[in-house]
């Protein structure tokens, strides 16, 4: 499966374009500031439906255009049309083969986008939040119904944590509705991740090696104080009655700070080198090229769970890479469509169809 083409129409920095790129390796170049990077987050959209910079749909409409449009296909046994509209004060528009989807993870089905942005390197180092959005996105990318359960989770808690805002506790009714309805989706992300890690943890573990060039045990440990656990043999229920039960126990806690303090939102996946915190054990380098291991190793599992191989769409990549591992991870690089943006070609040790960029044209 490939992008076999790209319109944009308003778009960030593109008043209108028109792109195919090559199948194999596109080496998207240009200074700082011209709109690599609005680039590959158009494409990424494509698969998505979302900005991976995490922008709003208002961010996305060039100055002075109230409407930006991405549309694309796909190059398959079943190509696929994709077109997103966007607005800055209506409703986005979204159209898979001509039919407004039921849910954006309907996209796909068109296709999967392996995506890795500078801001990623600090999968490691950074705080928990980082690492559980990995394991959530990994979980999405394997099965993009897990999507609808993230969503619906983060939906709920805004819901809870604004109940508990307003200090009623003499309303018990309102709060089981929420307490039950957290722990049903709450069970379900649960056992996502769970499933997710069994499915990457060997794929993940050889990528460490191959891009890292780090021999030491990878792992990945999980804190909560609920009872979650990086277990796929437990039943989603059994993570349900545990939730609800943790929940039912923190409500004087809750109804006191005015949020919700247990959950697979405060989870704390804990990346680990021969069972050491990687945080603490690993250098700086290390951290930031296992970061990369761990965005780039799932490509294998998505592959399978997908039928086909996933794009890979890399921002700034090589920028941050020492000479020795820039070349491990091109070694590594498995044959499929990808997207890379950079400044310079010359310091780019991967060849490919070379597009260079300039503000809001592409050469």
């Amino acid at each position: 499966m490939a992008l076999a083409w790209l319109a944009l129409a308003g778009f960030r920095s593109y008043p209108e374009l028109r792109w195919t790129p090559s199948p194999g390796v596109n080496l998207v170049v240009g200074g700082n500031g011209v709109g690599k990077t609005n680039l590959l987050e158009a494409v990424g959209m494509i698969f998505t439906g979302a900005s991976f910079r995490g922008a709003p749909d208002q961010a996305l409409v060039a100055v002075g255009r109230d409407t930006a449009a991405v549309r694309g296909g796909t190059d398959d046994a079943a190509p696929h049309t994709i077109e997103l509209v966007v607005h800055r004060t209506e409703r986005r528009r979204l159209l898979l083969n001509g039919s407004r989807p039921a849910r954006v993870s309907e996209l796909a089905g068109a296709g999967r986008v392996l995506v890795f942005i500078p801001e990623h390197l600090e999968l490691v180092k950074g705080g928990p939040a980082q690492r559980r959005n990995w394991l959530d996105e990994t979980a999405g990318l394997l099965w993009p119904l897990a999507r609808a359960d993230q969503a619906e989770y983060q939906k709920t808690l805004r819901h809870r944590n604004a109940f508990l805002k307003t200090g009623d506790r003499e309303d018990r009714v309102t709060l089981e509705v929420w307490d039950h309805r957290l722990a049903i989706s709450g069970a379900r992300v649960m056992a996502a991740r769970a499933r997710a890690i069994h499915q990457v943890a060997n794929p993940v573990a050889r990528a460490v090696s191959a891009i890292a060039g780090m021999s030491e045990q990878m792992s990945i440990d999980y804190r909560s104080d609920w009872g979650g656990r990086l277990d796929p043999t437990v039943a989603t229920a059994e993570w349900e009655r545990c939730l609800q039960s943790a929940l039912e126990g923190r409500r004087n806690r809750d109804f006191l700070v005015g949020s919700t303090t247990v959950g697979p939102h405060r989870d704390e996946p804990i990346l680990t080198l021969n069972h050491q915190d990687a945080r603490l054990y690993a250098s700086q380098g290390e951290q930031r090229t296992l970061a990369l291991a761990l965005r780039l190793g799932v490509f294998g599992a998505v592959e399978e769970a997908a039928g086909s191989r996933p794009i890979l769409v890399l921002d700034d990549v090589f920028s941050e890479l020492d000479r020795d591992r820039a070349e491990a991870l091109v070694e590594w690089l498995p044959a499929t469509q990808t997207f890379i943006s950079a400044v310079e070609e010359e310091k780019t040790p991967i060849g490919g169809d070379v597009w260079r960029v300039t503000p809001g044209s592409l050469i």
